[in-house]
């Protein structure tokens, strides 16, 4: 039930994707990254070998899934940052950061390498948080 799931969840993040400049921040941020994200932070902690020995034997399927996550980071990243939607600095090197750890994500998913899946999950928790205190209205709006 989860590998369907988690296919139906990529599937619709690659759709979204394709409808990406068509997309607003906030729709894009709510159907591609949040849910990329949540699977790269979910890995990235199931993976750190920080956690114990259990993190090496992480079934190839899940590496699959932040592999996919990462690629799905990397397309919005490029979308988010191509036609500028936020003005200034701050939007800027949110999205190069964005971009590069989206990067970083995926390389070490490729790799199987568990600290660098946490490394670059820990980058994007912090990037995000970075951006989303300039940017992301806290009105629940």
């Amino acid at each position: 039930m989860r590998r369907i799931l988690m296919a139906l969840t990529i599937s619709f993040m690659t759709s979204g994707l394709a409808l990406g400049a068509a997309l607003s921040v906030k729709d894009e941020m709510k159907t591609v990254v949040e849910p990329a994200t949540n699977t790269i932070f979910a890995v990235g902690g199931e993976v750190d070998p920080a956690n114990g020995p259990e993190a090496a034997k992480t079934p190839a399927a899940r590496w699959e899934e932040a592999l996919q996550a990462a690629h799905a980071l990397t397309k919005a990243a490029a979308d988010l940052n191509g036609p500028q939607k936020r003005p200034g600095d701050t939007w800027t090197k949110s999205g190069a950061d964005f971009a590069r750890l989206a990067g970083d994500a995926a390389r070490a998913a490729e790799k199987k390498d568990g600290a660098g899946l946490s490394a670059a999950a820990n980058g994007l928790g912090d990037t995000c948080t970075a951006c989303h205190s300039k940017y992301k209205s806290q009105t629940g709006a």
